[in-house]
């Protein structure tokens, strides 16, 4: 009936499947040969893609399953996949058997996932960012965990007899000399995990749709107060739900690692997979999660098959692609995601500046910092000092689009280290032959420049969406830039990176010399900080923050939103952008862990330890994170400082939402002298001059 209606699709899909068949089957003439290459190559090229997207659809299928339809944002996704691949392969090694490994990884992390909702996310119903917080600090600490246990070795399972070895499939690759057909063969195991994926993602399909609990479990999703009240009982529902996605999780652990391997760092990539399937394919879509993992995964082989330094370039274009044309994805359903910033935590006891009135905490604080130089070692002012300024300006970059514009970006990094890359690349560099040695005056201003542009172009990607989706999006962006670089030599010089790229002798003043940089680090910082307090009073900065608060009054008043939100993406990333010059000078160099999801991760840590309602906040946090860098090896082995720091950021984002800001809030009116309390208390009570609820200076 359908084919009698659209008797022209019809024609087009005969067609394209006649010209697959042909393309697969057919012994290939010689024109397309030069064109394409191989048939051999290409057919297993499409085959490792295909393959590949079903290892990516069983990890993505808890995520989807778990976020899309429980509302939960949990990015420790990641860690569950390589935690349950470690349990496996230790349980498989122990007992001899692959099979009982298999069990192992999706029942351990069946019951971690049962263990994250019942202590966290029950706990954190609603609250979106919180969730997301907890777990990347759950995830902190359990890849370094995972480190601690396991080393950083590189494991193998060793795949079964009844699964080892390969098959010859129907597909002709070429023709021996004598004319017979040469049939391709293919690792039988590859297909297994294929068709493992489609029976899961069938059994999925029908227990969503076609089951009473699939039914209860989505109008639990819609109203789960309706649905307690008849009797049903939800929490048990929801937490196995998300025992099935985190077992998931651990199952495709199992598998993934006897395919390919198990390393430290195979956390992030496959919740990079995750998150760019869920993306293209559409939030709660099972269906749509494997469409996703399809594309994702042709992309990747396709791309490390004929153009292997932008294979990463290629999944990212697609993931543009689609957000360009649907924002929810393929299949996505268009929901309202309402995300509370970390700033909008405290609206209810907004956190005025310490600096607001230009009383004399001003000029004590700016007292001391100019006077640091004089009285400390090259050592703290150095590597202590400047560089807890460096950091506190990419938390700052961070805390104007969380703070004033409720847009949590994890894509700051890149932005700096697309900045210190153009540094390196067109100035002088100690790598032979690689930098343009072109003068300071023009390389400084068009590397800023440049990645504030880059900022701009990733805020109008993210912006098509909203809350979690565009963590989600920007993280996605900066693990793929982090990957690119990574790859690519012609460019970027690939895993080395670039060394010697050191300040320039200008003005008379030499400033690599630890006092001259540090104070450099300081007026730049000094000149945003100001910028920041100065622009969230003009006209823009209110309109930011009367976006953020309301959206939709805002269109309706005849503002440009998204226009909006994209210029602030822009300011921020100058901020950014300068940040990251000052980075790679004080490094002397730059390479692909510049700008690492750890890196992009750190940002975000810092930003809500020191409070993300004041631009005073983000330099708070960096102080606090560069002192534990430097010293927590006093107390522990320094390898464990990731432990350290992500303990520490839970338990800020758990007893202190709203950071060292909002403890001192707390604390002052009891530490304070009775004669303090008064004035104290008029500067820690302000309201700002946008509405009461907004960040204030």
């Amino acid at each position: 009936m359908r084919a009698a209606q659209h008797p022209l699709a019809t024609i087009v899909l005969l067609v394209l499947g006649g010209l697959a068949l042909w393309l697969i089957f057919a012994v290939w003439p010689d024109w397309l040969v030069g064109v394409v290459g191989p048939k051999k190559v290409f057919v297993t090229t499409i085959f490792n893609g295909v393959t590949l997207a079903g290892l990516y659809f069983l990890v993505a299928s808890g995520f989807t399953l778990v976020f899309g339809l429980m509302r939960n944002v949990n990015l420790a996704h990641g860690s569950l996949y390589l935690l349950g691949a470690y349990v496996g392969y230790t349980v498989a090694e122990h007992t001899g058997w692959w099979i009982f490994g298999v069990i192992a990884g999706f029942a351990s992390m069946a019951v971690a996932g049962v263990l994250m909702q019942v202590l966290i996310f029950r706990r954190m119903e609603g609250d979106d960012l919180r969730q997301t917080l907890v777990t990347i600090g759950l995830s902190i600490v359990a890849a370094d965990l995972m480190l601690a246990i396991w080393s950083g070795v590189t494991y193998q399972f060793t795949v079964p007899a009844s699964l080892d070895g390969a098959i010859t499939l129907p597909i002709v690759t070429g023709l021996r000399s004598d004319g017979a057909a040469v049939f391709m063969k293919y690792p039988l195991y590859r297909l297994c995990v294929l068709a493992t994926a489609a029976l899961i993602g069938l059994g999925l399909w029908l227990l969503l749709n076609r089951t009473r609990v699939g039914m209860m479990i989505r109008a639990g999703v819609d109203n789960r107060a309706m649905l307690s009240a008849s009797g049903v009982n939800v929490q048990l529902i929801f937490a196995t739900v998300f025992a099935i996605g985190a077992g998931l999780a651990g199952f495709a652990g199992v598998v993934g690692g006897t395919a390919l391997s198990i390393a430290p760092g195979e956390d992030v990539r496959y919740l990079l997979a995750s998150l760019v399937v869920v993306i293209v394919g559409g939030m709660g879509s099972v269906t749509g999660a494997a469409i996703g993992a399809i594309l994702v995964g042709l992309a990747e082989q396709i791309g490390l098959a004929y153009f292997p330094t932008y294979s990463v370039v290629l999944t990212f274009v697609i993931m543009v692609a689609v957000l360009a044309v649907r924002p929810q994805g393929i299949l996505g359903r268009e929901r309202g995601i309402s995300v509370m910033s970390i700033a909008d935590a405290g609206r209810r006891a907004t956190v005025s500046g310490p600096f607001r009135s230009g009383t004399g905490a001003f000029a004590l604080v700016t007292a001391l910092l100019l006077a640091y130089p004089l009285v400390a070692s090259s050592f703290f002012v150095f590597q202590i000092g400047a560089y807890s300024l460096i950091l506190g300006m990419l938390a700052l970059s961070l805390m104007v689009l969380a703070g004033y514009g409720g847009m949590v970006s994890l894509a700051q990094i890149t932005v700096a280290g697309t900045a210190g890359y153009f540094v390196a690349i067109l100035g002088v560099n100690a790598a032979a032959g690689s930098g343009l040695g072109w003068p300071w005056w023009v390389v400084v201003p068009t590397a800023i420049l440049a990645a504030a542009l880059l900022a701009g172009v990733i805020g109008a990607i993210a912006v098509r969406t909203a809350g979690i989706q565009m963590i989600m999006i920007t993280l996605a962006i900066a693990t793929a830039f982090f990957y690119f670089v990574n790859q690519n030599y012609a460019i970027f010089n690939g895993f080395n990176g670039f060394h010697g790229v050191v300040p320039p002798n200008a003005f008379g003043i030499a400033w690599r010399d630890p006092i001259a940089f540090y104070y450099l680090s300081l007026a730049v910082a000094a000149i945003f900080y100001g910028g920041v307090v100065y622009g969230a009073r003009t006209p823009f900065g209110l309109s930011l923050q009367a976006i953020r608060d309301n959206p939709r009054r805002m269109r309706a008043l005849g503002y440009n939103v998204s226009a909006h939100r994209i210029m602030a993406f822009f300011f921020a990333g100058l901020i950014a952008a300068t940040a990251g010059v000052l980075l790679v000078w004080f490094n002397s160099q730059i390479s692909p862990g510049a700008v690492s999801v750890a890196a992009a991760v750190n940002v975000l840590v810092i930003a809500v330890i020191g409070g993300m309602r004041h631009p005073i906040g983000p330099f708070l946090g960096a102080i606090l994170f560069v002192l534990l860098e430097n010293f927590a090896i006093d107390l522990i082995d320094r390898e464990r400082f990731n432990t350290v720091i992500g303990i520490a950021f839970l338990l800020v984002v758990l007893l202190s939402p709203d950071g060292i800001l909002g403890l001192i809030q707390r604390l002052r009116p009891r530490l304070a002298p009775e004669g303090w309390r008064a004035g104290l208390a008029t500067h820690l009570t302000r309201p700002s001059r946008a509405s009461g609820s907004s960040p204030s200076m």
